[in-house]
């Protein structure tokens, strides 16, 4: 595990106390920007609520810290030849997901097929995008902003925040680079393909895989669900814009706090540095 338990020691953050109180029910593993807000809210208008979100990943700093944990147990747990293996059960998942009859977003694309097998009976959505290059742009201009991790201002920052710390440490140091094989800017297209590709590829029968797009509407998916179809419009999503406001109002605050912290620790430094030049002089 390396550093991680220095992370976990100077940044760790009061973990959530998830309890399973219902099954998992739906799994929609497509990649984000696929419909996956819309695609939420309308799992919680059929009653599938709560249903976890990118959002719930993100904006609490404490759900980022149990991901990187699930994903530091994803990667690197090997079978005695040295292959990944899927040894996420329900118990781990459920550090991060207990409360949510659903999941959705880039979460449950990382961590497809380990959800599919803890959770065997619930049922799995393959929410796709058909126009690639749409994806791809709306890719760029939301979850973009975690692609890379530069040695910047931001980075330096982030050692002095617990929520910015794990914002950098588990989307744009693991998850994003881990997901994307090393660069969303790169791969992101044959990413998807091949992830489209990987879940279509288990095999899984017909009463239990949907793949839907959110041009498909309402009917499908509540065939799908064995829901009835509900009279009001399907949702419409999270547009880029709605989403990069809503990342930087809760980014303002931790940077905010990483600035004081930066000072305060400064003070401390320079502080200290005086006491010691003092000292040694009237000595």
């Amino acid at each position: 595990m390396g550093l991680d338990w220095v992370f976990h020691y100077l940044y760790g953050l009061p973990s959530p106390a998830y309890t399973r109180e219902k099954p998992m029910q739906v799994l929609a593993v497509g990649i984000s920007r696929s419909a996956t807000e819309s695609l939420r809210e309308a799992l919680h208008i059929l009653g599938y609520n709560h249903t976890h979100h990118g959002f719930d990943t993100i904006l609490p700093p404490s759900s980022l810290e149990g991901t990187y944990r699930l994903l530091q147990k994803k990667y690197t747990t090997t079978d005695t030849v040295g292959r990944s293996t899927l040894k996420l059960t329900a118990d781990d998942l459920d550090t991060v997901l207990g409360n949510c009859v659903g999941v959705s977003d880039l979460i449950a694309a990382e961590f497809a097929p380990e959800l599919i097998a803890a959770y065997p009976d619930a049922k799995v959505i393959l929410n796709v995008r058909r126009n690639r290059d749409d994806w791809y742009h709306s890719m760029q201009q939301t979850m973009g902003y975690f692609d890379a991790n530069p040695v910047d201002w931001d980075w330096c920052k982030s050692w002095f925040s617990a929520e910015l710390f794990w914002v950098r440490q588990t989307m744009c140091r693991t998850m994003m680079p881990r997901f994307f094989r090393g660069s969303f800017a790169s791969n992101g297209k044959w990413v998807y393909e091949q992830h489209v590709a990987m879940i279509r590829g288990l095999g899984l029968p017909e009463n239990r895989l949907l793949e839907w797009s959110v041009e498909d509407g309402w009917e499908p998916l509540c065939r799908f669900l064995g829901k009835d179809v509900p009279s009001e419009e399907f949702p419409n999503g999270n547009p880029p814009k709605a989403w990069a406001e809503r990342i930087a109002r809760t980014m303002e605050s931790h940077h905010r706090r990483a600035v004081r912290n930066m000072l305060l620790t400064g003070t401390v430094v320079v502080g200290a540095g005086a006491a010691l030049v003092g000292y040694y002089f009237l000595s």
